[in-house]
């Protein structure tokens, strides 16, 4: 079974995918931090034209042009046209390229051959995968790929195919079978799918992981996003006592400094409740996905307070991702150093993962749930729950009054 360590250390292409709205710019975004806090150089790269790495990194906006965003980390957005300007200039066609931007025509051709705009994205990742630097290393040591959604991601890595089968022969063939040579490698791609713990999503991902199974991809594994974290676990089953005779919660509550009249103690355990049926809902839905994976890895990340937007949030996810890992690259641009220095480290840091854990920290990829679970005093009440938020809430209040 692979582990994400080995995945981020042995992978040159990591294609993550998932359905629109899951999270999956951000868990890329998560995956470069991760690799590059690990001494990988990391290539980010987005396809679908929605500038949704630019704010993760701190930046306005990504063009076609690699540009540092983090220690170690590139990143660009993907452009067909001009894909197809660089691909013509490679092979000996640059006046017919320039002639072509002049004319506005770049679009039209990747328009009018089916499939030519996605082969031109994909080989433009496979280049930059394969592209050695001075003294023959490889250029990057892992490009990450935000690809298309699950529904579109399987034509999206088979258009080389397509297009191979059109073109028998010549540069477009060759570079087509290249393409897929590398796509198709699971020692040197791998493929990670976000889904979110609802209904919907877990339905398209088990279907997205058949589909891309079937295409012969290499799929490595899962990341269930925003997954509401358990805090009172086995505790719960005292929140229907505090209900009915709230007492020790205004008694824990009092200790903490906290005075709270019966309505605000009503409030406080009619959340709890409420976050731990949703608590429950999640952890039903995650195990329908977990059986239905076939043994294929699956991690889970929390939900954050107000959502996912910056680098902060992006290297806190990084950690979750690869448990006891640095925090990742800082926003700054500096140079790495090469990804050979940690290789070691990396290895004994997996093998104790869970114990470098920090206290409160969800299971992270591929490692199994802890079994832990802090004892808080409450610090303020009253805030309604909504999804993403990662403050104290009041079920650990209960649990903690509950003993």
């Amino acid at each position: 079974m692979a582990r994400m360590l080995e995945v981020l250390e042995g992978s040159r292409l990591l294609v993550v995918t998932g359905k629109g709205g899951t999270g999956k710019t951000t868990v890329a975004a998560g995956l470069a931090v991760a690799a590059a806090g690990r001494g990988r150089r990391v290539l980010v790269a987005e396809v679908e034209g929605r500038q949704g790495l630019a704010g993760l990194f701190g930046r306005p906006a990504l063009d076609h042009r690699e540009a540092r965003v983090a220690d170690r980390i590139n990143a660009l957005a993907i452009d067909p046209d001009e894909s197809l300007r660089e691909y013509l200039a490679r092979y000996g066609f640059a006046p017919l390229a320039r002639l072509l931007t002049w004319a506005h025509l770049n679009r039209f051709i990747t328009a009018a051959a089916p499939g030519l705009g996605d082969v031109l994205l994909v080989g433009k990742v496979w280049e930059a995968a394969t592209r050695t630097a001075p003294g023959g290393s490889g250029a990057y040591d892992l490009v990450v790929l935000d690809a298309p959604p699950t529904g579109r991601v399987v034509p999206f890595l088979r258009a080389p195919e397509t297009v191979a089968e059109l073109a028998r022969v010549g540069p477009i063939r060759h570079q087509a079978d290249r393409v897929r040579a590398l796509l198709d490698d699971p020692g040197q791609t791998a493929v990670v799918l976000t889904c979110l713990p609802e209904e919907l999503p877990v339905s398209e991902t088990l279907e997205g992981v058949a589909a891309l199974r079937e295409a012969g991809l290499p799929v490595a594994g899962v990341v269930a996003n925003q997954v509401t974290g358990d805090r009172l676990g086995g505790r719960a089953g005292r929140l229907a006592a505090l209900a009915k005779d709230p007492a020790p919660l205004a008694a824990a509550a009092a200790a903490a400094g906290a005075e709270l009249d019966g309505a605000a103690l009503g409030t406080l355990v009619g959340q709890a409740r409420d976050r731990q049926r949703q608590v429950s809902r999640e952890r039903r839905l995650l195990k329908e996905l977990r059986d239905g994976l076939d043994g294929l890895p699956m991690v889970e990340l929390p939900s954050l307070a107000g959502g996912a937007g910056g680098p902060d949030e992006v290297r806190t996810l990084a950690t979750h991702l690869v448990p006891g890992a640095p925090a990742g690259a800082s926003t700054s641009a500096s140079t790495g150093a090469p990804a050979s220095a940690s290789r070691s480290v990396t290895r004994n840091a997996s093998r104790n993962a869970s114990g470098n854990a920090s206290a409160g920290a969800e299971p992270g990829l591929w490692t199994a749930p802890s079994t832990s679970s802090g004892r808080r005093l409450p610090s303020r009440a009253g805030a309604p729950r909504t999804r993403g938020s990662g403050d104290a809430h009041p079920e650990a209040e209960a649990g903690e009054a509950g003993g």
